[in-house]
């Protein structure tokens, strides 16, 4: 199902939806991750991002993670990027609400971020980019900067098109913005969300709403991790004061979670390298850039 959903939003979004313009975002090595290799996306989405991305992780810049900092943009390069995240298992994170100014300033000096003065969230299209990670956060576990709203096509793409074009053009924008969600484990009540706020709109995602439907690993893979961490947990723990049991419990999982997330997106890169040099006819890379219908 994965692999078909692929190709139907790969070739539908990137001829409908992709402007002309050149790509804006900045796609960097991200100074927060010591332990292993993460990635910034910061700024405006747009045509030839994708491929900025994947030459970023193709020359050896493998994350485990990528921090996004992004208003939105091209809806069909976040949908390229996302699918990429997810075939590399990638973790995602978004930016919290900072209280204060101060708090501003150390986020983007932490993460290397090039305007600290831009207000950071991940919105529109860099929602498509989140949901795609096999884990989903917020930075340092706060309050999430993440909005929606309904996807909608360009005023150069609809002078192109008649009413009727235009309006069968929409409907399968749909269609596959809930093949997208559904396909990376979003509720379906947030495809019927997006369509509901109007142009020039952002419903942002409340807290309460972002831990039940967000926050921690995708579902498929939940019953891994609490094969491997919960027992890890107990280990480590040790014989321990009963005040004290929760807060080594969340110390030591924690930690587990966070390695699993690295061998996972190692593995997961491991083996999308090995399918590109082994002279495949598909490669996994190669895949996601396929030729525009004419």
């Amino acid at each position: 199902m994965f692999k078909v959903f692929f190709w139907t939003a790969t070739t539908f979004t990137a001829c409908v939806l992709a402007a002309t313009s050149v790509g804006a975002a900045e796609i960097r090595v991200d100074p927060s991750r010591t332990a292993t290799s993460g990635a910034v996306l910061e700024g405006k989405i747009e045509t030839g991002d994708f491929d900025k991305f994947k030459t970023f992780v193709l020359n050896g810049n493998n994350p485990a993670e990528i921090y996004l900092a992004s208003p939105g943009g091209n809806l069909a390069e976040a949908m390229k990027i996302g699918l990429l995240v997810r075939i590399l298992k990638l973790s995602t994170v978004v930016p919290s609400k900072a209280m204060t100014n101060q708090g501003h300033y150390l986020t983007a000096s932490r993460h290397n971020l090039k305007d600290p003065n831009s207000d950071y969230m991940c919105a529109s299209a860099c929602f498509f980019i989140f949901v795609a990670g096999i884990h989903r956060t917020s930075e340092d576990l706060g309050p999430a900067i993440l909005g929606i709203h309904m996807p909608f096509l360009s005023n150069d793409d609809l002078k192109k098109l008649n009413l009727d074009q235009a309006t069968a053009v929409e409907d399968r924008i749909r269609t596959t913005v809930g093949n997208y969600l559904k396909a990376m484990d979003v509720p379906s009540k947030y495809a019927e969300d997006m369509y509901s706020v109007p142009k020039g709109k952002i419903q942002w995602i409340r807290n309460d709403e972002f831990q039940a439907d967000f926050a921690g690993f995708i579902p498929e893979l939940r019953d891994l991790v609490v094969a491997r961490c919960r027992s890890a947990e107990v280990e480590k723990r040790g014989p321990v004061p009963f005040s004290d049991t929760s807060m080594k419990k969340n110390e030591a999982q924690l930690g587990c979670e966070r390695k699993l997330q690295d061998e996972l997106a190692r593995d997961a890169y491991d083996n999308a390298r090995k399918r590109q040099n082994g002279g495949t006819r598909q490669s996994t890379f190669d895949g996601l850039s396929p030729p525009l219908p004419k």
